[in-house]
């Protein structure tokens, strides 16, 4: 919990009221002074960088653990993240489960990125296990950030281009950190309806399976679902395992899995068609054979769909993710199983042809 020092070394905090300058449940400088602190800082031509942080999902860690964890979760949060930027600026609480972090250090691209992957890194804060009452959460956060006066002219324009990079951070798969380049994410629009963009991506995986042309080869048409699957979610990789563990990927010509493989994917998916790990590390901990699938293939991550019916199997659908230790959303497992139904209708129906 800030002190009344702390605040008023700036002039901007001078006369305030410590009572309300803070945020009452995690002792970060509350919203209206941290929002008001960054327009004083530009209205004056002080450099500096701030970024948005968002917990990853925290509406499920109210509605499975209760508010009262939520709220250790947001106490701890706020307080280690305001110790550990110290005297290199100031954090506040933006919104329910977002903090702002303003940081006065070099607002080149090196110096930023380095400081908030310190943050992600540094095991204090984000990317950790929490433990309140016998109640367990691994906290992770997706972080836009921009900075003044490199990437915007005025405080709105400010805030539009942090929005842009928290907005592709969760485009992204959350839990990372994206630092706002123009010729990245100038054109990103953050006003996107996801509600109407999923249907749009619905409609074309539909059509390569229902507009196919007669005698079209199968696996022609999954490499091409996946493909365009892999580009939507900006997954490292999106791969089918058929039975006979031949694999059909996004990203090579097709190959055969060892003989194991399908023993860890049945495990996997015993009882659940999807397999969607919040925290792959907790789950390699238990799964040695597991353990070497994820290291062998260089995997932070990956989510897996069961292609079957009472009678038939025809494999898995398996998204990879190498890059990021992306949290998987319930759209990304909806979508998934939407592929999955699609695929097994075109399987089935070119079986029922064979037969």
């Amino acid at each position: 919990m800030y002190k009344l020092e702390d605040l008023t070394k700036y002039e901007y905090f001078k006369d305030v009221d410590i009572a309300y300058a803070l945020d009452s449940l995690t002792g970060v400088v509350s919203r209206g002074y941290i929002l008001g602190f960054a327009k004083h800082l530009v209205d004056n031509n002080v450099p500096f960088m701030m970024g948005i942080m968002d917990i990853d999902n925290f509406k499920l860690v109210n509605d499975n653990y209760g508010h009262k964890f939520g709220d250790e979760c947001l106490k701890s949060l706020g307080s280690n993240l305001a110790n550990y930027v110290g005297d290199n600026g100031l954090v506040g609480r933006f919104g329910g489960d977002e903090f702002i972090i303003i940081y006065f250090g070099a607002t080149d691209y090196d110096n930023v990125y380095n400081y908030i992957a310190s943050i992600y890194n540094c095991g204090k804060i984000v990317r950790r296990r929490l433990n309140f009452n016998n109640v367990h959460f691994y906290v992770t956060a997706t972080t836009g950030c921009a900075s003044f006066p490199k990437d915007a002219s005025n405080y709105d324009e400010l805030f539009l281009t942090i929005d842009k990079a928290l907005y592709r951070g969760k485009t992204k798969g959350r839990n990372c950190f994206i630092i706002y380049v123009e010729s990245k994410h100038k054109n990103i629009d953050v006003h996107k309806k996801e509600a109407s963009l999923l249907s749009v991506i619905y409609k074309n995986l539909y059509n390569m399976v229902n507009t196919r042309d007669a005698g079209a080869n199968p696996d022609e048409i999954i490499k091409n679902m996946l493909d365009y699957v892999n580009n939507i979610l900006q997954v490292s990789q999106a791969v089918y395992v058929k039975p006979d563990k031949t694999v059909i990927s996004s990203s090579a010509s097709m190959h055969q899995v060892e003989d194991d493989c399908l023993e860890i994917l049945a495990d996997l998916v015993q009882n659940d068609e999807v397999f969607a790990p919040s925290n792959i590390r907790e789950v390699k901990k238990n799964n040695k054979k597991l353990a070497k699938f994820v290291d062998d293939r260089n995997l932070l991550t990956f989510i897996i769909s069961k292609i079957c019916s009472l009678k038939h199997f025809y494999g898995y659908i398996l998204l990879f993710e190498s890059k990021i230790e992306r949290i998987w959303q319930d759209k990304d497992v909806e979508l998934l199983m939407y592929m999955d139904r699609l695929i097994y209708i075109l399987l089935s129906e070119c079986n029922d042809k064979m037969e």
